[in-house]
């Protein structure tokens, strides 16, 4: 691939971004629909409190249809898939039409499922469809650099999803581990002072729960497309 420009990693990077908010959205998604179903109808508020999303839900009904379905909704579950796409399709010769049929194929099921009585079989195959995406990555994508910006985004939203839904420590600092060998290898810029925060807390403190916010805002500061000059 040569040279990656500033926008094309850009666009790597949100695309694994994207890919990963469906994917760990949909995971925490399903534990918080059985509690729906089961347990506490109004349990989408704190699901939603948790994402830092408004709560414009009228019942749980409405919840479940329009977070997963809603084009018109920037933060519903397919409006992110579509975000994934059109970074997709922009990047599609380094990616492989194989690789990116992936991401097609997952749009159509989620598409599908807003037509389904049975909507939760639909993100199954939303499921199926983003690991083969990031095996087609690995046996397709010929760029290392390529592959390796697309894992760091996914490792940055992973990073903030498991902060936001308080999932344990030991599982942070693996995945914060990951990211830090992924960012050596992707050769990109990156804010050095959100990285040393995120060292101070993510592998020194066991209770991140108070630490959550920092998390968040560093990470959102960690890449950066701009020259590092910005940041000096």
């Amino acid at each position: 691939m040569g040279i990656i420009s500033i926008k094309s990693t850009d666009n790597l990077f949100w695309l694994g971004r994207y890919v990963e908010r469906v994917f760990t959205t949909l995971k925490m998604f399903t534990k918080c629909y059985d509690v729906l179903i089961d347990v506490d109808e109004t349990a989408y508020v704190d699901f939603l409190k948790k994402l830092g999303l408004p709560n414009t839900y009228r019942y749980k009904s409405d919840f479940i249809t329009n977070f997963l379905f809603d084009e018109g909704n920037p933060n519903s579950v397919l409006s992110t898939l579509l975000c994934a796409y059109d970074n997709a399709v922009v990047m599609r010769n380094e990616l492989s039409s194989e690789t990116m049929s992936y991401i097609q194929l997952a749009v159509n099921a989620m598409q599908r499922g807003k037509e389904s009585g049975a909507p939760m079989l639909k993100l199954q195959e939303v499921f199926d469809c983003i690991f083969a995406f990031w095996g087609s990555a690995d046996d397709y994508v010929e760029s290392e650099t390529t592959r390796n910006i697309l894992k760091f985004g996914r490792s940055v939203e992973r990073l903030d999803l498991y902060t936001r839904f308080s999932q344990p420590a030991p599982l942070v600092r693996k995945e914060f581990s990951i990211l830090l060998n992924r960012l050596y290898k992707v050769g990109v810029a990156c804010n050095l002072s959100a990285v040393d925060t995120l060292m101070k807390i993510i592998l020194e403190k066991d209770d991140l729960e108070a630490d959550k916010a920092t998390i968040q805002n560093e990470l959102a500061r960690l890449f950066v497309t701009t020259p590092p000059e910005y940041y000096a």
